[in-house]
């Protein structure tokens, strides 16, 4: 299978041992959304198929550092969820999000956060078909394993939350998990879905919550009010020292996503720096890596971790640390997460480690 070339929206320096080490690293991707993994040409054709002009070309379908804006991500997202329409088109994306988007970059594990409100009209049941299908095919030609998450649209009513609940309920797949909360977090506080959590979690429904802009209370509503049992995003945490600890003691999870969270100036103010990742890792929170909406903003699971080895000095120990804990925080029962780990394990010690960064030279002051 050949992975199609990525045009990285942060570049980096070549770095062949670097390019080595994050090319074998084993990857468990917690937050990838599938809308946001349909590569630009798959998006053309499926405008072909359904009869809608694009704006742009499949080449320049995606202006990565116009998502610093959210409201403009949200719109090309809401674009090609539309394109999305029936089962084939469900299992193409999924399929080649977990193979080409997942397998390829070393991904043995994907919970996939499906967005139903945003393939408007798509009965949930014509959702579920296509992407299991996608799903059964990827593991049986590549290993790659998926289960889903179902995101409630935050910028919609809590009614709405509810109803999407209750289907997930009335049409049962053991694929999936659990729900999440995404889109813009500024119109949709979390306080406003508690019924529609209380329902998922009446019913055995793991829970998941984006909180990349809010302020930290919000991440003590995901935890306490909606029975979160991890944060997507969360930067904002170690804001607030008391609630940091709470985390670290709890073994909170966090899903991070270097690449796009810097364009959208959460975990790095955009400057490259991913300073929030380096803080949050320092406090000793449970952290994890994923790419997100991976073509969207320029990326792809090898991608993120190359960014973060060359911009923290990260190496081969925390990097497979960020693998280890993501077998821990994902939903899989506990023999499959030890059957994960084995995995994990063999692939970290076939892996290739990169030298040390070697740290700037210290100037000093000329005494005249």
């Amino acid at each position: 299978m050949t992975r199609p070339s990525t045009t990285w929206s942060t570049p980096v320096p070549t770095d062949p041992a670097i390019d080595a080490m994050v090319a074998t690293l084993p990857k468990i991707s917690l937050h990838c959304h599938l809308i946001g993994s349909v590569a630009p040409q798959t998006v053309a054709e499926l405008a072909r198929k359904h009869g809608v002009p694009l704006e742009r070309s499949a080449e320049d379908l995606y202006d990565h550092h116009s998502y610093e804006d959210l409201g403009e991500f949200l719109r090309v997202l809401d674009v090609v969820g539309s394109l999305i329409r029936d089962p084939d088109d469900f299992h193409r994306v999924t399929y080649e999000s977990l193979t080409t988007g997942g397998a390829d970059h070393g991904v043995l594990y994907r919970e996939v956060h499906l967005s139903p409100p945003g393939h408007a009209g798509v009965p949930y049941p014509t959702l579920l078909e296509g992407v299991l299908a996608g799903a059964r095919d990827a593991e049986t030609d590549t290993g790659v394993r998926a289960t889903f998450v179902v995101g409630i649209c935050r910028e919609r009513s809590g009614a709405a939350a509810v109803e999407l609940v209750e289907q997930v309920v009335e049409h049962r797949a053991d694929e999936v998990l659990g729900i999440g909360l995404d889109y813009a977090e500024v119109n949709g506080p979390p306080g406003r879905f508690v019924e529609a959590y209380r329902l998922a979690a009446r019913h055995g429904l793991r829970r998941t919550a984006h909180s990349e802009s809010g302020p930290p209370r919000h991440v003590e509503v995901l935890l306490d009010e909606l029975g979160c049992s991890r944060i997507d995003h969360g930067y904002h945490v170690v804001d607030d020292p008391a609630l940091t600890r709470r985390c670290v003691e709890e073994r909170v999870p966090f899903t991070c996503t270097p690449v796009s969270s810097d364009i959208g100036r959460y975990s790095g103010s955009g400057d490259g720096s991913h300073r929030r990742i380096a803080e949050m890792v320092d406090a000793g929170l449970l952290v994890t890596i994923d790419s997100d909406d991976p073509p969207m903003f320029g990326t792809d699971p090898t991608h993120d971790y190359r960014v973060l080895a060359h911009a923290l000095g990260y190496r081969r120990d925390q990097l497979a640390t960020f693998t280890r804990s993501a077998v821990e925080a994902c939903w899989l029962d506990d023999s499959d997460k030890t059957a994960l780990l084995a995995r994990v394990e063999a692939m970290v010690a076939l892996t290739p480690d990169a030298p040390a960064p070697v740290p700037a030279p210290v100037l000093q002051e000329d005494p005249a």
